[in-house]
């Protein structure tokens, strides 16, 4: 299966699950809106979704990957071993850290306050979603480098169904039901992958000894934690700081709506074209820096061009958009202002990040944990102290969102530097790269225009805003399409240089 047919399958089946996605979050807008509740719900919900994105989906599946393919080139049997042993250690060391948890929220309910104890309580419901959803992210990985993507991709539609299911509830009660949903889904996803591992070459053996690979693996998990959960760990820090900064309700919940949003061209393009190609950049990064670049370059090349028009477009069309999708019920025309804004400056974060999740990649499948590290802890600290400043200005908690875009640039500027003096030779050509840039500024004027003309008229609601957005997109793809084409898309990158000598 080719690059292309692998991005297709997975991008199809997480398009469904972020179409799903939204209407869950349609739900929730409408019936809870900017409440407290649903604030509480997503900050105890927030935690265990890091704890996935760092130990299974994030440092650890990073660090899994590369060393599981490369060994099964090598010796297949040794490969099911080396996962088998991952697989156990891991449950039994999420374990441990879910009985903490359990300590941790208890002493939340017993000695907190306020907000910090229905945060507690609903967080207790979901502590072990964080066992089964880490070990599924593992069984993904291995599906992955068995070059089966399909089923590693639909698992998060168990998810939005489960949390879909509570919305027949009265908005008081969904909002205490939806933790248990949650971990419903964990225990889902986790059946649906081992049932397709059986029919895939089968389960991995339980493994309790700890060879050279596994001693290994655990040394580069700990750099990887920091490097691949960046932008997840900015996510939770830019939610508490809402949550402590922003006066009022509905700071947190805000920033949930517009980062959903934005979640969608990244996991529908960014995470698609990344997991298709990951396994691939692994497998020539046991030859050389240049055979990475040679991966590296087809798939920078997918994302930006098909990136490029989406961060326009959602800078351009969020006011409709977030009207279409959210403006119902309890989200009120002040929440849809906030939520415009936040999205608009998260709009300038999607490419930077996307591609920095994939550039992340050549270093892991390289076994250099220590330079992503380095980049990570920077980027957190910059995101910090960008948050600190713009939260106390007049944007509040878009000023978070806009730490975020800054400081994603930054992180993504520093990876293409470091990848081209390792010998990758330029992962862009930054030339070619005109004719889609003039394509986009042409859509972005296009729509403007539409917009401009055809106003949302007082009084009405999604619907309308619908039929504007509908307007807008199709006339910003045709433009698009038209000035760009394909063939910046489709040309090979030219040749690089035999690979330097690396300096430390």
């Amino acid at each position: 299966m080719n690059l292309a047919r692998r991005v297709f399958t997975v991008s199809g089946w997480t398009f469904i699950s972020r179409i799903l996605g939204l209407v869950r979050d349609r739900l929730w807008a409408g019936a809870m809106g900017g409440s407290l509740l649903l604030d509480c719900f997503l900050m105890a919900f927030a935690l265990p979704n890091l704890l996935r994105n760092l130990f299974g989906e994030g440092a650890l599946s990073a660090a899994f990957i590369p060393r599981y393919v490369q060994l099964k080139d090598k010796d297949p049997a040794a490969a099911e071993r080396f996962a088998g042993a991952v697989l156990t250690r891991l449950a039994v060391g999420l374990t441990l850290v879910s009985v903490v948890g359990y300590l941790v929220a208890a002493g939340m309910l017993w000695w907190g306050s306020g907000r910090a104890v229905i945060i507690a309580a609903m967080t207790l419901p979901q502590i072990p979603f964080v066992i089964f959803i880490c070990v599924a992210a593992i069984l993904s990985g291995i599906l992955n480098g068995r070059r089966h993507f399909w089923a590693a991709a639909a698992a998060p539609v168990i998810l939005n169904l489960c949390l879909i299911a509570t919305v027949f509830i009265s908005p008081d009660e969904e909002a205490w039901t939806l933790p248990y949903a949650v971990l419903a889904a964990g225990i889902l996803q986790t059946a649906l992958l081992l049932a397709c591992l059986r029919s895939t070459g089968g389960v991995p053996p339980v493994v309790t000894a700890a060879d050279d690979q596994v001693r290994e693996l655990r040394r580069a998990t700990g750099p990887n934690l920091l490097a691949s959960g960046a932008y997840q760990l900015n996510a939770y820090l830019d939610s508490v700081i809402a949550l402590i900064f922003v006066p009022g309700s509905g700071a947190v919940a805000i920033l949930y709506f517009g980062n959903r949003l934005l979640q969608f061209p990244m996991a529908l393009i960014g995470h698609g074209v990344t997991t298709a190609a990951y396994p691939e950049i692994a497998s020539r990064a046991a030859e050389s820096w240049q055979a990475t670049g040679e991966g590296l370059r087809a798939a920078c090349r997918m994302l930006a061009f098909w990136l490029l028009p989406a961060a326009v477009g959602l800078l351009v069309t969020a006011e409709p958009l977030v009207r279409t999708i959210y403006q119902t019920g309890s989200f009120d025309e002040s929440s849809v202002h906030r939520t415009v804004l936040v999205t608009q400056m998260l709009a300038l974060a999607l490419l930077p990040i996307s591609l920095s999740k994939l550039l992340m990649r050549a270093f892991h499948a390289r076994r250099d944990q220590r330079t992503p590290m380095r980049i990570s802890l920077a980027m957190v600290a910059l995101n910090l102290v960008l948050n600190l400043v713009l939260v106390q200005t007049w944007m509040q908690e878009a000023g978070l969102a806009l730490a975020t875009a800054l400081s994603s640039v930054v992180g993504c500027g520093i990876y293409l530097v470091l990848l081209h003096r390792r010998g990758t030779g330029p992962l862009i050509a930054w030339r070619g790269l005109l004719r889609p840039l003039l394509a986009a500024v042409v859509m972005a004027g296009g729509v403007l225009a539409v917009l401009w003309w055809w106003p949302q008229p007082s009084g009405h609601g999604s619907g309308m805003a619908a039929l504007r957005l509908g307007g807008a997109v199709v006339l910003g793809m045709a433009l698009y399409v038209a000035i760009a084409g394909t063939a910046w898309l489709r040309r090979r990158g030219r040749p690089v240089a035999a690979e330097p000598v690396e300096l430390s």
